[in-house]
């Protein structure tokens, strides 16, 4: 039964006590197995060769193995079930299963030796202890423990038992000037063609090679196996399958699969929409400090992909965001990320055209999985680098490109980006005001995003020329843009990378508080904008006076005064918030200098939201007040749990009335590229969904 129920009629699942079903034997070793080590006396119901399975049984069996067992068969079990196990695999399981078995001490039936020093690994990493530290509390448990007992006593020796679960890295070596990957055809290669420059390091005293030691290596985390071992458990399996029966029935948005893009991807692709276990994938990037200091010499950069088929609660929590690559330093990558994005590129191919075989642990079957990358997510500079877009100049918007509204400002030395009316119905008052705005009537119509298909056309004939140069070598040789690599699949998408709106609000938030409180160096207003107005002939009122040896600077409506000042940051520092809510704000305030220093993403984010508003009150005049309360509460809007679709395209037209009330007040050099990037956050909200998955 056995032979006619396998793949491989000569090549079975071992059931003997030592293998376990964790492994394919040929026939006659199964028999010999079987023979001289006895049938494994938890394996009660024979489904892995042959016999159904009852619920009464699979429910008792699954309550007679171990949590711990489970967990370490699911990391031993091989990908590949026509391949026979490697022995060295089966003798190091085998050792680490009776690790997982042993008690704690004798008679203990509550913790194993590997249940305890999880639970206190645990610990470690959630209170961020020290490995010193750590060291010493596992040598005080041991003594408090009955004589006997088996728990280590150095972090070292609980890195060694763990590193089982470790599905471990490649090691790729990298050109220094990321020119290349020494992979595939590259792979035996001393020095790449094109710049000369060794794999190996070079000692910085001798000048000589160091054979053996790579000069610039990435770290590749293959993302297949983690798919495997995804729908290994029971319980994440089912939760991969979350979003085919929870769609909002109500007009209301939740989870990206409530929303436009989603509709499309299952309009165009049915049969990928076919399977609900197929994978839809969001790709993060971007750079930080690893030596956590605010040193910024060196630039480490990890590549990150997220599941939206899993419920909202655990789509983008922590434990299930897979890093799948760690770029090195010293310097960013920058447009040469393409070179490093190679191998997870091919991996998504891979899932996208062909999928692979995996064992579903709910459904208790093999399938072929597919998987394709939905959007990215990045900040505005990395989304410059990863779409191979403009992010500066007169066609920095992605989204309006060629048709974006900018200008130069002679006296402020800037390209600011106005021109908000345009996004207005045709019959809006604000069309005709010349004042209040550029001196000119507004008759151009809105702009149409540019789709992938026009995106693909407008590249097709650019050529590429990865990797950094010298300046000598740059003299030589032509400049040539970027291009970057398009799916199959890209022109079809409704939005291909998405514009963070932490790092918008973020940018607005700190542009607003400079201006208000007209920080040195930071403020948005000072005698270049004023002169910026007078050579643009708007707003006379405001205009710089030459008095001979300085310039006067008549009060705008959109700073505060002296008295202002003080009562706006007396305000906020005497705040008194719930724990949890937010940092403490009180630490970021100057009532001296009158000012906000340190503030973080989050701490941008709650003041924009809900605190400014209540700060400002009363210190303003009501025109600007108006304008930044209402921007305020778009924000607020745009970030809520639940979006309602019917309400989205008024809080689309709402934004690009209160931008062009600011263009009214705030003076043309405020209007940098993220204060217009707000303009299409509401489009972007419209067709995926909450930016909280974003």
């Amino acid at each position: 039964m056995a032979k006619e129920n396998a793949g491989n009629p000569d090549m079975i699942i071992c059931p003997c006590g030592s293998c376990r079903n964790l492994s394919q034997q040929h026939c006659d070793t199964v028999l010999e197995h079987l023979v001289m080590k006895g049938m494994d006396p938890r394996y009660k119901s024979w489904v892995l060769h042959g016999e159904p399975l009852s619920e009464s049984i699979e429910v008792q069996e699954n309550a007679a193995i171990p949590e711990t067992y489970r967990m370490f068969r699911d990391v031993y079990v091989q990908d590949d079930f026509s391949q026979p196990t490697n022995e060295s695999r089966e003798r190091e399981f085998t050792q680490a299963l009776e690790d997982v078995e042993t008690p704690l001490y004798p008679g203990c039936t509550k913790y194993t030796k590997f249940s305890a020093i999880v639970a206190l690994y645990k610990q470690k990493v959630v209170h961020e202890a020290s490995d010193k530290s750590f060291d010493e509390l596992l040598r005080i448990v041991s003594d408090m423990l009955p004589e006997g007992n088996t728990l280590v006593q150095s972090i070292y020796t609980t890195k060694k038992l763990l590193k089982a679960f470790d599905l471990g890295y490649d090691k790729i070596h990298a050109c220094v000037n990321d020119c290349c990957l020494f992979r595939k055809e590259l792979e035996h290669m001393e020095t790449y063609p094109k710049c000369n420059c060794s794999r190996w390091k070079v000692d910085k005293r001798t000048k000589k090679i160091k054979k053996g030691v790579p000069a610039k290596v990435l770290r590749y985390f293959p993302i297949i196996p983690r798919f495997r071992r995804m729908f290994r458990s029971q319980v994440k399996a089912e939760q991969l399958t979350w979003h085919s029966t929870h769609k909002s029935q109500d007009g209301k948005m939740r989870h990206p699969v409530d929303s436009l893009a989603w509709d499309s991807i299952d309009q165009k692709w049915p049969s990928f929409t076919l399977d609900p276990r197929n994978l839809r994938l969001d790709l993060a990037t971007d750079g930080f400090n690893p030596f956590a200091n605010l040193s910024s010499r060196y630039s480490c950069w990890p590549v990150m992909l997220a599941t939206y088929n899993l419920p909202p609660w655990l789509c983008m929590a922590k434990e299930n965001i897979m890093l799948t690559l760690l770029i090195p330093g010293p310097k960013q990558p920058g447009n040469d990320i393409d070179v490093y994005l190679q191998p997870l590129i091919e991996d998504l191919q891979e899932l996208w055209n062909n999928g692979v075989e995996v064992y579903d642990a709910a459904n208790k079957s093999m399938f072929n999985l597919k998987a394709m990358l939905m959007w990215t997510i990045n900040d505005f500079p990395a989304n410059g680098n990863l779409a191979g877009c403009a992010t500066k100049g007169k066609v920095a918007c992605p989204i309006c490109s060629i048709n974006t509204c900018s200008q130069w400002l002679n006296h402020s030395k800037k390209i600011v980006y106005m021109g908000h009316r345009r996004f207005l119905s045709a019959d809006y008052p604000f069309l005709m005001k010349r004042s209040w705005f550029d001196g000119k009537q507004e008759l151009r119509g809105n702009s149409k995003p540019l789709s992938g298909s026009d995106v693909l056309d407008a590249i097709k004939d650019i050529e590429t020329n990865w990797g950094k140069t010298t300046k000598e070598r740059k003299r030589k040789r032509d400049q040539t843009k970027q291009k970057k690599d398009q799916k199959e699949f890209d022109c079809a998408l409704l939005l291909r990378h998405n514009l963070d709106l932490m790092h918008i609000e973020k940018n607005v938030c700190e542009s607003i508080l400079c201006t208000l409180l007209n920080v040195k160096g930071k403020s948005k207003d000072g005698l270049k904008a004023r002169k910026d107005l007078a050579k643009m002939g708007i707003r006379s009122e405001l205009h710089a006076e030459d008095k001979g040896s300085h310039f006067y600077l008549p009060p705008a409506s959109h700073t505060l005064s002296k008295d202002e000042k003080k009562i706006f940051c007396s305000r906020l520092q005497d705040l008194k918030l719930p724990d949890g809510y937010s940092s403490n704000i009180a630490n970021c305030v100057s009532v001296q200098e009158c000012k906000l220093i340190g503030l973080k993403s989050h701490d941008c984010h709650v003041l924009f939201q809900q605190l400014l508003s209540v700060a400002l009150r009363g210190l303003l005049p009501k025109g600007p007040r108006n304008a930044i309360f209402r921007l305020c509460s778009f924000f607020n809007q745009l970030c809520q749990k639940v979006i309602d679709r019917n309400m989205i395209e008024q809080l689309e037209n709402d934004v690009a009335e209160t931008l062009c009330i600011l263009e009214r007040f705030f003076p043309p050099s405020f209007f940098d590229i993220m204060v217009h990037l707000t303009i299409h956050l509401g489009r972007e909200a419209r067709l995926c969904g909450p930016v909280q998955f974003r």
